[in-house]
């Protein structure tokens, strides 16, 4: 028994949809056939997976999340706090799964096991925005709105649609922030919607940064900043501009960087890893390089 690796299977209870939490015993019978030895925990309540990582981490190989986004980004900034950091093994149960996405992880459970036992470990990068850490995005401004209020329902049922149909309904009320940016030493002021700082390629279901290998380990993070119009007619730019991650479109403008500050004329709402953040009116953003090592 000395001799076999432990996990810690960490199961969000309430994350994705049900044929997801259907799957954990296929999970547990992969990860068994593979000789590992598995302690489970499941989760009660938002902070749950920090506490109990943070806590018992450092006894175990491989911390394993069954979980959504938030959840993997409660994981991560336990993780990064540990002396002895285990091997991070993700089995996306989400809605979105951004993070799953980025490594081409399978949200068959039972397949996304299989990967943890038989894969390959492999380093990739954190964002960090003042003391806290992100996986693969932090944004601010109207992202947040779409994020928050796009309905859950309608996200099981349409996927990454409904946020566009969200985004559609805000946009002629929303007002845009007055901010003053440095981005790896070039300073200006711009009059933003939304801005994202992206960790790899996929953010709400759609590639926004050029797909490649090392997206995620690369050193750098891909910033996104969304200007304001007043031209509602002109509106359209925002998608032609995001969702073309080879260029600059009007009003859509891209970046790479491994330090941002960013000061606004008023407090923010930020999403980080989709889940709802502080409200900050001043960040310092950078790119943590191979900080933590996923099984992939």
């Amino acid at each position: 028994m000395e001799n076999r690796k432990k996990f810690l299977f960490v199961i969000n209870p309430v994350s994705g949809k049900k044929h997801s939490k259907e799957q954990i015993l296929d999970a547990l019978n992969e990860f068994s056939k593979h000789g590992f030895f598995v302690e489970t925990y499941i989760t009660q309540a938002t902070m749950d997976a920090y506490d109990y990582i943070l806590k018992y981490g450092e006894n175990y190989d491989i911390v394993v999340i069954s979980g959504g986004d938030g959840t993997l980004n409660e994981a991560t900034n336990a993780l990064i706090q540990l002396e002895k950091i285990p091997l991070l093994g993700y089995l996306p149960s989400g809605t979105m799964n951004d993070f799953g996405a980025n490594f081409d992880l399978s949200t068959n459970l039972q397949e996304a096991a299989k990967t943890v036992c038989e894969g390959k470990a492999d380093e990739f990068d954190l964002g960090k925005i003042n003391d806290q850490y992100f996986n693969y995005v932090a944004g601010f401004g109207m992202i947040c709105e779409v994020s928050f209020e796009t309905d859950q329902e309608l996200k099981h049922v349409l996927g990454n649609l409904a946020y566009v149909i969200k985004a559609i309904s805000l946009l002629p009320n929303l007002k845009p922030y007055h901010v003053k940016m440095n981005i790896d030493g070039e300073e200006f002021e711009k009059d933003l919607m939304f801005g994202l700082i992206i960790n790899g390629v996929r953010v709400s279901g759609f590639d926004l940064v050029e797909k490649s290998e090392d997206a995620m380990k690369d050193g750098t993070l891909n910033v996104i900043l969304v200007e304001h119009t007043p031209n509602l007619l002109e509106l359209y730019n925002y998608p032609v501009g995001l969702l073309n991650p080879t260029v600059n479109g009007k009003y859509v403008t891209r970046y790479q960087a491994k330090h941002i500050t960013i000061e606004a004329n008023e407090p923010m709402k930020w999403t980080l890893d989709g889940e709802k953040g502080e409200e900050r009116d001043k960040a310092e953003i950078c790119v943590i390089p191979r900080a933590l090592k996923i099984v992939c």
